[in-house]
């Protein structure tokens, strides 16, 4: 089952954020941090649709044959 939990903090003068992660103690995750409220300019998203809509993404990436990596 994949649990996803989404916390919004500060980062510290420091430059240091903690976690407190009761429910996923003992698991092994994956940290992304997003900038919150950092503008993208709108040639940026225009390249991301167009890249969505080549054939490589639609017969490709969207094939799940392709799909080994949920096998490792």
């Amino acid at each position: 089952m994949l649990q996803t939990v989404r916390v919004k903090q500060t980062v510290s003068l420091e430059g240091l954020l903690t976690l407190r992660l009761p429910s996923l103690r003992g698991v092994e995750v994956e940290a992304v941090v997003v900038p919150i409220g950092v503008k993208v300019p709108p040639e940026a998203l225009a390249s991301a649709r167009l890249q969505e809509q080549t054939g490589f993404a639609q017969q490709v990436l969207a094939d799940p044959a392709e799909d080994v990596w949920n096998a490792l």
